[in-house]
This record gives structure tokens, C-alpha cells and sequence, in this order.
């Protein structure tokens, strides 16, 4: 054992044997992170997938809270004048800590009003996974821990738990409605902060920091852990603090090593080009577990589908993804955990740390929207090897190179921040908690200014805090009374009564799917107003869900009773907005096929042309000035494929652009890189910078609400006042790169 690590093992006294005796050393981000968060630092570990940041978090906060309970200095305790470890300072202080000790495993410490511990974690499936992994560990040291979230509503105080794993969502449910069961928090602890970081739960999570810490009278310390931050100093200072500490261990980065497939571009051939692959590479091995991951739920489902019509392995294939029930997605999880020969087929669900055992390989069906995301999806396989193997199917030779690009980008952790500023609608949702949370149910615009989060109170005054308090009451959520005090109107009672009020995710309008033989809840889906009238005037109508086929029975109180039939047809699943791809991976992405950024080329091409098929880096180098098409060569009935790189917003932002100087966009040609205008441009050049900064914030006030569905602002939007909706799009947008980008850019015809 090394002399770092006999110090850290001799200060953790009490946790040092529950979480690492088992282990034959600590990794590498254990090393660096347990002694400043043992200290009392608040911070962020950064690390590697895999790499143990979860243990190097908890053990040192437990060991806190145990040694706290005890008036026993921590860390210090076993240490001396020269901040050496103390001869023999481990036996020492657990015999001189026996009878201690042996009280917190008989669980007679002194009692509590409410959990020390509190893990949030962003999704359902994490937060059983979390407990599943620490509770072995917790239970050692004679300490309770319980799951609350939507799924796992109860909670009780009669004891109350040491450590409580909860989500943003249901964190807000149980202060607003248990307060006082949160002002003995020691530690708060945010695992995989950087999937809800600048988001609206993020922004929510904010504001739970910031009413925790008003209710406690001591002061919290947060850590907080991620594999992939792209800004990582304003995280720290949004979630921890200014005073935050920053722990990054680089050790652990592992080789990715791809192999590509093409596939073909109509949808039904690539799922069945899909299942023929994963098929194969189930039967090369008797032990083989394959996670294939998609963008789509409905093609999770119909890659399942194709897999279970093949006898050789249609036990062994499963589905995991959003609109399956919690009840199918655990017992995906389980069986796939289980199972030594099988495959997964999962949106981004599983992107997260959740233990389904050892997977060999990983298989991507078209590239993840940034780099963020895959190098969770890829951190998936071969988690105890040095090396990563991914398998990439990609229906064009552009999407190729969007996955080549990728990997370089994630191997050498090149992520590109796109940030969004604090949204003003998390205020909204937050008055609604805040002031349910009162026991008199009322709140005013100084209550709610102060419990609102410190990066929040910077863009926003306590009089737009009134604001949108009024705005609340038009909408009849408050009513005003005396002295300046709204109180909840009889909506709101309805929305806190049922939990509604707790989430800043849109609510999504999907029917719930229930086996009507079995009775059991096999998820949701969306229905058109089409199929609606299908089932109610009988006719055949069927679906595929958790990669079954179900003919539908019939329809009643909001529920679509099914049975497990031979068919599966168009009932799907409602489209998300996906993540954006940003400016800066756009403009690095044209770096990499050697896009010059001197013109924004215009290609002059057939309507039927598919320029993704054949786009390879050659053509990029062969983008010039030089190479400028003679007006009069270009063919009437041409379609002109504009070539911008500039992201999902600078896609909007020119098609606004284009359209408004008379050039009609075909529909649904706008990509991050592409688009196609039915008239040729006869402009010569893009505007001076001035004037397309005055034109794209133009554009955005008067596309406000199509800007702000990219940004994806979730509920309650529509109660913000308009100029501060106006104010947050440009705050979030940043106007001034795109017209820096685009300024004077000579339009080139190829």
C-alpha cells in the first residue's frame, strides 16, 4: 500500500473497510478526492466513467457524519503536527471509538429530525441503481438509506433515513411538503450533474440548494460528480459555490476504438440491417452483451421487434427506454444484468451508470447529438478493459465522418459548451412550491426573490419577481390579497394535491398502455387524433411496445387496453425536441471535412440529389472561390443546398433570414449543417456584422416561441412576462457569434 493511501486509509476510520476493503487499491480519482471533501471542501469530481468517483464522495461524507456524531475531528484526528499519518493511527482510533462505533452499528446514535445525506441523482432508474450499489456499504456502518422519487413516493420520518436518494422532481415535492424534515442536511451530493446542467431541472436543482441551505442552520457541504463537463468553473459556481474546489483526475481515459457499417437510408432495410448485425454477434459468443443504442424510441421498438422474430435469440433481446413503464424498464434492467448472453436496444436511458453487468460491445445506430453523449454511451462497454469497442452504423458516408469527428473530439475531451441562461419559468414553478411549503400558503415577492437560487437573483429583480407573481394570478393560479401576499387559488391545490407542480420537464401527452389479460402497466404512447377514432369506431389498430406486438382491445378513461397479437402499425411514441448540436461542434465539424469558413457555399443540385451520400473530406478541400458556378449554368427547376455548419440555432436563425428576403426553404431539409432553398439567391454576400446582429435579434423576438422550444424552457413558459422572455432568449443565444460567423460571407455557387 502506498504512503498516500495508508493516509487516507488511516483517516477514514469508520467507512474504510465497508467501501474499499473489498478492493484490491483505490482508483486513481479516490487518491485526490477523499481528503479535501473529508475536511469539510465542498467540490466536483471529475473522472472517467467507471473510475469510483461515486465512493470517493460518499465515504469521506459518511465518515463526516460519523465522526461528527462522535465530537471527533475528522481526518485530523489521525493525523500529526507534520500532516503525516499517526503509527498505528487506524487501530488506535477504532479502539478508542469502540464503544462509539458499536453504538451506530446497534443504531442507538443519537437521533435525527431528518436524512444527513441527501443524494440526487437525474433520473428514476439511477437513483435504485445508486442504492442498490451503497446500500451493502451504508447497512456495514449500521446506517439507514431509502429511494424517493416518483416511482417510490413513500417516505417516513418515524425513523427518518441517514442517507435519502432522490431526483430534482421529488426533492421539491418533499421540501414543500416536509420542510422541517431537511434542516439536519450535512452533505448534498449530485451525481452526474452535467445531465441536468444548464437545463430546467438544473435550474430547479438551484433553487432546492438554495431553500436548503435557508433552512438549515448549519452550512451544507455539496459535492457533486460528473464524467463530461464542458464548464466545469461555472458549474461549481451555479451548484457549490465560488468557493467550490475543482478535483479532476485524468487517469482511466481509454482508447476508442470504431468500426463503421453503412446502412441503407430507408428505415425499415436499416432496422432489419440492424438486427442481421446484432444477431451475429450474439451467436459468436455464449457470452456476449450487447447494449445497441438509437435516437428514436419508435426504432428502439422496431429493432426489438425484428430481433424477437428470430428463434435463434428471441429470448435474449430486450427493450429499454422512456415510455415503458418503471415496472418494464426494472425488469429490463434485471434481466439484462442477469443475462450472459443478450442484447439491449435503448435510447439515451441508458446512457447513465446504471449496473446491467459487463457489456462487450456497443453498437450506435446513427451519431449522438454532441460529444457529451458519447462518450456515455460508448463508457457503456468494456468498462474493466483499456480500450472501448463501438460499432457505428451510419446511413450515409456525411454521417460517417459526423461519427469519426465525434470519437477525435471524445478522445481528445474536446466538448463544446452551449449555454443557456437561467430560465425565468423555473420561478413560476417555484413560487407554486414555496408557497405550499409555508404553512399559512401564502408568498410574496421578497420570499420568493430570497429562495430562488444566487444565479437567478443576478438576472433577476425581486419587482420582476412581482411580476410574475401577477402573471400567476391572471392565470389563475394566485389570487392577490393584503399586503402584497398571494395566496394559491384552487388550481394550484389541484396541481400539488396530484404532484403535477414539481417538474420543470413538459409534460408530455402520451396514453397510458395497460395488458388487459394481465393487467399490468407496459408503458405509453401517443395518439393521434387519427388513431382515436380508429379504436373508437372499432377498426384494427395495433402497436409495439416493449418489443412485443399488441392489437389494441379498446379505449377507456384515458388508458389503451391491449392484447400480445401477430401485428404492430403506427401508434407511436411523441417526437422530443433533441439536444441541440452547437455552433462551436458545427464550425468544428467544417474544420474537420476541411470546409473553408471564407464563403457560405451554395451547391446548385438536382431535387432527387442526396448530398450526404457522397460527401466525402476530398470535397471540402475542393471548396473555393475559384470553383464559383456561372449564373447562367445553373439549371432551371435546380434545388440550392446551402452549406452553413452552423448548428441547430444558426440553422434557424438563417432559414428566418433566407425566408425573410423571399427565398422559400424546401420543408424539412434544415439540418445543423444543411439546408435547401427552392430560389436561388441572388444576393452577392451575407450583411456587414452590424446589421445582421440588428436582423438576428429581430428574428429571434419575432420567432421567440420557435427559438424557445430549441432551448427546450419546459412548463410554465407562457406565464413569464414577455419583454423577460425576450431578454432570456437573447441572453441565451449568442447573437453576437453568429454574426461574427456570418458577416460579409461572399454566397458562392459550387
Amino acid at each position: 500500500m502506498s504512503r498516500d493511501e495508508a493516509r487516507i486509509r488511516a483517516s477514514l476510520i469508520c467507512t474504510w473497510h465497508a467501501f474499499f476493503a473489498r478492493f484490491p487499491r483505490l482508483r486513481d480519482i479516490q487518491k485526490v478526492a477523499i481528503l479535501p471533501i473529508l475536511d469539510g471542501d465542498s467540490a466536483i469530481v471529475k473522472a472517467p466513467t467507471a473510475s469510483g468517483k461515486t465512493e470517493a464522495i460518499m465515504a469521506p461524507v459518511i465518515e463526516r457524519f460519523l465522526q461528527k456524531r462522535r465530537q471527533v475531528s475528522p481526518a485530523a484526528a489521525v493525523r500529526n503536527d507534520s500532516g503525516k499519518p499517526a503509527t498505528g493511527a487506524w487501530f488506535d482510533q477504532m479502539h478508542s471509538l469502540k464503544s462509539p462505533v458499536s453504538k451506530a452499528v446497534s443504531g442507538h446514535c443519537e437521533a435525527v429530525t431528518g436524512p444527513a445525506v441527501l443524494l440526487v441523482a437525474p433520473t428514476k432508474a439511477l437513483c435504485n441503481d445508486l442504492c442498490r450499489r451503497l446500500q451493502e456499504p451504508v447497512r456495514a456502518l449500521g446506517l439507514t438509506i431509502v429511494v424517493r422519487t416518483g416511482d417510490k413516493t413513500e417516505f417516513s420520518l418515524d425513523p427518518a433515513p441517514n442517507v435519502l436518494i432522490t431526483t430534482p422532481e421529488s426533492l421539491d415535492s418533499l421540501i414543500s411538503r416536509k420542510p422541517a424534515a431537511f434542516r439536519n442536511v450535512q452533505a448534498l451530493i449530485l451525481d452526474e450533474i452535467h445531465l441536468i446542467y444548464a437545463s430546467g431541472r438544473g435550474d430547479e436543482l438551484q433553487c432546492l440548494i438554495a431553500r436548503l441551505r435557508i433552512l438549515n442552520a448549519q452550512p451544507i457541504q455539496i459535492c457533486a460528480s460528473s464524467a463530461t463537463v464542458p464548464e466545469i468553473q461555472r458549474m461549481a459556481g451555479d451548484f457549490l459555490g465560488d468557493e467550490a474546489r475543482i478535483i479532476e483526475c485524468f487517469g482511466g481515459r481509454r482508447t476508442i476504438q470504431p468500426s463503421f457499417r453503412i446502412i441503407s437510408e430507408d428505415a425499415g432495410i436499416a432496422v432489419e440491417q440492424t438486427a442481421d448485425l446484432v444477431e451475429s454477434m450474439l451467436l459468436e459468443s455464449k457470452k456476449r452483451k450487447i447494449i445497441v443504442f438509437c435516437n428514436a424510441r419508435a426504432t428502439v421498438e422496431n429493432i426489438v421487434l425484428a430481433l424477437r422474430s428470430r428463434q435463434r435469440i428471441a429470448t435474449c433481446v430486450f427493450a429499454h427506454h422512456g415510455s415503458l413503464s418503471k415496472e418494464e424498464r426494472l425488469r429490463t434492467e434485471q434481466q439484462f444484468l442477469r443475462a450472459q448472453n443478450a442484447a439491449c436496444v435503448s435510447t439515451s436511458t441508458l446512457e447513465l451508470g446504471i449496473d446491467i453487468g459487463d457489456v462487450d460491445r456497443i453498437v450506435l445506430l446513427g451519431p449522438p447529438p454532441d460529444v457529451a453523449s458519447l462518450i456515455q454511451r460508448i463508457g457503456r462497454g468494456n468498462r474493466t478493459e483499456s480500450t472501448v469497442y463501438v460499432t457505428c452504423l451510419a446511413n450515409s458516408q456525411f454521417n460517417v465522418h459526423r461519427f469519426l469527428h465525434l470519437v477525435e473530439c471524445a478522445q481528445n475531451e474536446t466538448l463544446f459548451p452551449d449555454p443557456v441562461a437561467f430560465r425565468p419559468n423555473t420561478i413560476v414553478q417555484q413560487a407554486l412550491s414555496i408557497c405550499l411549503q409555508n404553512p399559512q400558503q401564502w408568498i410574496g415577492k421578497k420570499s420568493l426573490y430570497e429562495r430562488i437560487s444566487p444565479t437567478a437573483r443576478k438576472r433577476y429583480s425581486e419587482e420582476d419577481c412581482a411580476r410574475i407573481l401577477d402573471q400567476m394570478v391572471g392565470s389563475g393560479l394566485f389570487r392577490k390579497v393584503g399586503k402584497g401576499r398571494f395566496v394559491p387559488e384552487q388550481k394550484t391545490q389541484f396541481l400539488f394535491s396530484r404532484g403535477y407542480m414539481h417538474s420543470m420537464i413538459a409534460d408530455r401527452p402520451e396514453t397510458e398502455v395497460v395488458d388487459s389479460v394481465t393487467g399490468r402497466k407496459l408503458g405509453s404512447v401517443y395518439l393521434k387524433q387519427s388513431s382515436r377514432e380508429a379504436i373508437e369506431t372499432g377498426s384494427g389498430m395495433s402497436l409495439t411496445l416493449a418489443g412485443n406486438a399488441h392489437t389494441v382491445s379498446f379505449l377507456k378513461d384515458q388508458t389503451l387496453y391491449v392484447k400480445r397479437g401477430d401485428e404492430s402499425s403506427g401508434i407511436g411514441f411523441l417526437a422530443l425536441e433533441p439536444p441541440r448540436y452547437s455552433l462551436g461542434l458545427a464550425r468544428s465539424f467544417a474544420d474537420y471535412l476541411n470546409i473553408s469558413h471564407d464563403a457560405l457555399y451554395v451547391r446548385c443540385v438536382p431535387g432527387e440529389y442526396r448530398l450526404e451520400q457522397n460527401f466525402e473530406p476530398e470535397m471540402g478541400r475542393r471548396l473555393s472561390r475559384d470553383m464559383a458556378t456561372p449564373v447562367d449554368s445553373i439549371q432551371p427547376g435546380s434545388e440550392y443546398c446551402v452549406l452553413h455548419f452552423t448548428g441547430t440555432i444558426g440553422s434557424l436563425l438563417l432559414q428566418n433570414f433566407f425566408e425573410k428576403n423571399g427565398y422559400v426553404l424546401k420543408k424539412g431539409s434544415r439540418t445543423p449543417f444543411f439546408m435547401r432553398l427552392l430560389v436561388r439567391p441572388v444576393m452577392q454576400s451575407m450583411p456587414d456584422e452590424s446589421r445582421l446582429l440588428t436582423i438576428f435579434e429581430l428574428n429571434i423576438r419575432t420567432h421567440a416561441s420557435a427559438f424557445a422550444r430549441l432551448l427546450q424552457t419546459g412548463p410554465w413558459f407562457n406565464l413569464v412576462p414577455e419583454d423577460l422572455a425576450i431578454q432570456w432568449l437573447l441572453d441565451s443565444i449568442d447573437v453576437h457569434a453568429y454574426a461574427r460567423t456570418l458577416a460579409n460571407l461572399p454566397i458562392v455557387f459550387i
